[in-house]
């Protein structure tokens, strides 16, 4: 089997630079990944769970949401929203099951798949947007030596300013649509993964978690039954 192919999955108005692995039939998983860095830290995590998806006689599709990865345009959270419920719906020719990752899982309740299972769920888009200023000002304490907190780049965005956190450029709008996002009631059975394993996320580079990933696709493919 073939380890991969790209595509441009065609979601409604938007064509969403996606990774297809496993059989071009049967069931699917649609993997909705981290938002922002999170999502450029999971990658390697993400397709070690795809491939092992694969070698369960599973497919399943990741794509880049607008404004990250490879997808053109800017971060919204809207667009993002809007652009899940196309995908869902572009694969709803297949057995649809939803893996909602960290932040992705904001995003859908997972109407229209026949089940949802969140890895490692954040409980709103405000725990988010703090974990990014957190972040951010370790890595500008590193850089300048000054020291700083959430509370100097959220008066920032109080007064109208845009703020850098974690590579991306945060605008009071978009800080605004992410302080208002919570973890939604999923709208069809649910799990949230139990499997412990490290927090990918959180390190710097892209690291391999090949164990984690084994233990992740194995409880997705007996959920899934």
């Amino acid at each position: 089997m073939e380890p991969f192919r790209f595509s441009l999955l065609g979601a409604g108005p938007f064509d969403l630079p996606t990774v297809l692995r496993g059989p071009e039939t049967g069931p699917c998983v649609l993997i909705v990944p981290p938002l922002f860095e999170e999502m450029n830290r999971t990658r390697r995590l993400l397709a070690d769970i795809g491939r092992a998806l694969a070698e369960r006689g599973i497919g399943s599709a990741l794509p880049d949401l607008p404004g990250t990865g490879d997808a053109p345009g800017e971060p919204d959270v809207d667009l993002w929203r809007s652009a899940v419920t196309a995908a869902i719906a572009a694969l709803s020719a297949r057995p649809l099951r939803i893996v909602a990752v960290r932040g992705g899982a904001l995003l859908t309740d997972g109407e229209g798949s026949r089940c949802l299972y969140r890895i490692a769920p954040v409980s709103s888009g405000a725990a988010l947007l703090r974990e990014m200023m957190r972040a951010q000002a370790v890595t500008d304490q590193e850089r300048t030596g000054a020291r700083s907190g959430p509370a100097a780049y959220e008066a920032r965005l109080a007064h109208g300013e845009s703020v850098t956190l974690t590579g991306y450029a945060v605008t009071p709008p978009l800080a605004s649509a992410l302080g208002a996002l919570a973890l939604p009631v999923a709208a069809v059975p649910a799990r949230t993964a139990a499997i412990e394993g490290p927090p990918v996320w959180r390190q710097a580079e892209p690291a391999p978690a090949p164990e984690y990933a084994a233990a992740l696709a194995a409880d997705i493919a007996g959920w899934m039954q």
